[in-house]
């Protein structure tokens, strides 16, 4: 017997506040949305204010924020949760997920571009982390979800700081996991493969790469903004309540190295 009851009470996040970071587009707009339909109020930054309010206006319910925020500016960082201390009673879910990469080997990366990435993917990344955490640990509850990457586990030569950054990332989910967990704080990481996102458009769109691609994947093809969204949305809310410190791998079975 399909008990609906029981779904409800464990997937829904009904009155639940949430922030996304890079909630723009991409995966975090995947993420956003799926918050949004399970009841969040959901608060997206981001750098873009067009493809921001695109976004807030694709979230079913009521309630819904965006903010301009970049962030790797540490000021801005401290403003933006300053405001939001400010006008919530509380924090129930944190998604760290703005982020971008560079296609270089780790000798090829320019200087410009590890400082760019190392400013944005992790410094910034640890900045909201650390809002994040004040806020939880003085209420004690709440959520944290970081998105890292196939990359993060196992680095690709090609995305060398971009790996470099998601493996700190994989470093500092542990760690909070542990000092927050005693304040009924979880802390768990996502970590995506290949999603088709306007990060990699430009290489799903060359001829033939994306059929080839697929190729390395167990399910043969990459994966979409939903199925992370779906995913995450499910990870952050009481279905998974007594899981933290961990990392759910979600990649079509990219990392099982398929042979065609």
């Amino acid at each position: 017997m399909f008990d609906s009851d029981f779904i409800q009470s464990i997937c829904s996040l009904e009155g639940k506040n949430a922030i996304v970071t890079g909630g723009n587009q991409g995966i975090g707009r995947g993420i956003a949305c799926s918050l949004a339909r399970l009841g969040a109020h959901v608060t997206i930054v981001g750098r873009n204010p067009r493809t921001l309010q695109e976004t807030l206006k694709l979230l079913p319910g009521e309630y819904h924020e965006a903010y301009t925020l970049d962030v790797s500016d540490r000021k801005e960082v401290n403003a933006f949760f300053q405001t939001y201390k400010e006008h919530h009673e509380c924090l129930d879910i944190y998604i760290n997920n703005a982020a971008y990469s560079v296609h270089a080997t780790l000798e090829e990366t320019k200087q410009e571009d590890i400082d760019g990435l190392l400013d944005t993917n992790l410094k910034g990344a640890l900045c909201c982390l650390q809002q994040a955490a004040r806020i939880m640990k003085a209420q004690r509850k709440g959520s944290i979800v970081v998105i890292t990457s196939v990359n993060g586990l196992n680095p690709h030569p090609t995305q060398a700081m971009y790996s470099v950054t998601k493996f700190a990332l994989e470093g500092a989910v542990k760690a909070l996991a542990s000092s927050l967990g005693p304040y009924n704080v979880r802390v768990n990481s996502c970590a995506p493969g290949a999603i088709d996102t306007p990060i990699n458009a430009e290489a799903f769109n060359t001829p033939g790469f994306k059929e080839e691609f697929n190729k390395k994947v167990a399910l043969r093809r990459i994966g979409t903004i939903e199925e992370i969204g779906e995913a995450v949305a499910l990870l952050a809310g009481d279905a998974f309540r007594y899981m933290t410190g961990a990392t759910v791998v979600i990649d079509g079975g990219l990392m099982l190295k398929q042979v065609p």
